[in-house]
């Protein structure tokens, strides 16, 4: 039976991956597999040509102890991300050896299916977030042998009480805001502080707890500006500073009511984010927009006749060194997903389960949705 498993990293990047891709490497090799690579997540499977053997080298790569030694000293991810979806690829994205005419998009999976059969690999050790591990589940489904690891600094992938990142994009929020403070107080400003482009406002809302924040907005519930701006207004004249700071999770919305009331004020900014929130409302669907925390800091700008600082923070908590708990997850989840592919015990997740500590669980509850928030303060922004 062959020995070579392919190992796969997509999704955004997040502290402690490459001590992931470290450990699991030493790991499989102690125990008598072959490692390979596959650089830019999905897009590595899509776009090698089995008829053009020069591919191979641009998408896969042989992984022994001595290349991936110092990684794990690095931020980023060694194999490189991205966050293609193979059964919904746009033609643009799609190789010239597979494009179809006239289509729009491309359901890729068959030719994934192909290239792990001819590559002749045991098994695909997927290391991604919640939409990564979506189509993992999915190939699992296909007949494709999956083990998962789950990573993101959302914390919001089901079946795992812990997901790879996440206490470092914690403590990181935390250290940036209170550097932030300062620059807040010294000119008694409001500020809106954006956060983690997520579909959950799970780890915005414990980000808020831990920093101290006054106001926090969460894609689970939209709101109302003119109440916000109320209530910020209310907490800044209360701090004998004299300043308030918000955080406001990217994908946030308004109400459906007060969208349409000030359409006409986002409209005016002609920008990217202002036009997708347009084309949201006039395709009748309720927007949920990357730049979340820019058209907050406006909103508050024009209602309180005040200036609004606005900082994202979202790629700087994806960087920076893993601290103790990441470091000890990543070598973990390593250990773990190597344990289940040396058992040939397929279509499980490396998990962390409180009480159970480093164990395994079905994939599929990690395609259950993703973690949320709810709310039961009548009050909340």
């Amino acid at each position: 039976m062959t020995k070579r498993v392919a190992i796969l990293i997509g999704g955004g990047d997040v502290p402690g991956v490459n001590m992931c891709l470290k450990s699991l490497v030493y790991r499989l090799i102690d125990l008598g597999y072959e490692p390979i690579g596959v650089r830019k997540g999905w897009e590595g499977l899509i776009n090698y040509n089995p008829h053009d053997p020069t591919t191979y080298s641009e998408y896969f790569t042989e992984l022994t102890k001595n290349i991936v030694r110092p990684i794990d000293r690095t931020s980023g991810s060694f194999l490189h991300s991205s966050r293609l979806e193979p059964r919904h690829v746009p033609t643009q994205l799609v190789p010239e050896f597979l494009r179809k005419p006239k289509a729009e998009t491309q359901d890729l999976t068959e030719h994934i299916l192909d290239v792990f059969k001819r590559l002749d690999y045991r098994a695909l050790i997927v290391i991604g977030d919640d939409d990564m591990l979506h189509y993992a589940a999915y190939l699992n489904q296909q007949g494709l042998p999956i083990i998962a690891i789950p990573k993101t600094i959302h914390n919001n992938i089901h079946g795992s009480d812990y997901t790879l990142g996440f206490s470092t994009g914690l403590a990181r929020g935390v250290a940036f805001i209170h550097e932030l403070r300062s620059l807040a107080a010294s000119r008694e400003h409001l500020m809106v502080v954006e956060t983690f482009a997520a579909k959950s406002g799970y780890s915005t809302l414990l980000l808020s707890l831990l920093a101290g924040i006054d106001r926090v907005i969460i894609p689970e519930v939209p709101y109302d500006p003119d109440k916000l701006t109320h209530l910020a207004l209310l907490d800044k004249q209360q701090n004998p500073a004299n300043y308030a700071i918000l955080i406001v999770c990217d994908g946030s919305q308004l109400t459906h009511q007060k969208t349409e009331q000030y359409n006409w004020l986002l409209s005016a900014y002609e920008n990217e984010a202002a036009s997708g929130l347009q084309s949201s409302i006039m395709a009748g669907y309720q927007p949920s927009l990357v730049g979340s925390g820019m058209i907050a800091a406006r909103l508050l700008g024009h209602l309180s006749g005040e200036e609004v600082l606005l900082q994202p923070l979202t790629y700087l908590l994806r960087t920076g060194s893993p601290d103790g708990q990441d470091l000890l997850g990543a070598v973990n989840f390593a250990f773990t997903a190597a344990r289940l592919l040396h058992e040939g015990n397929f279509g499980r997740m490396a998990a962390f389960v409180q009480n159970k500590m480093w164990t395994h669980v079905d994939i599929n509850l990690a395609i259950e949705g993703v973690k949320t928030c709810l709310l039961y303060t009548s009050d909340a922004a």
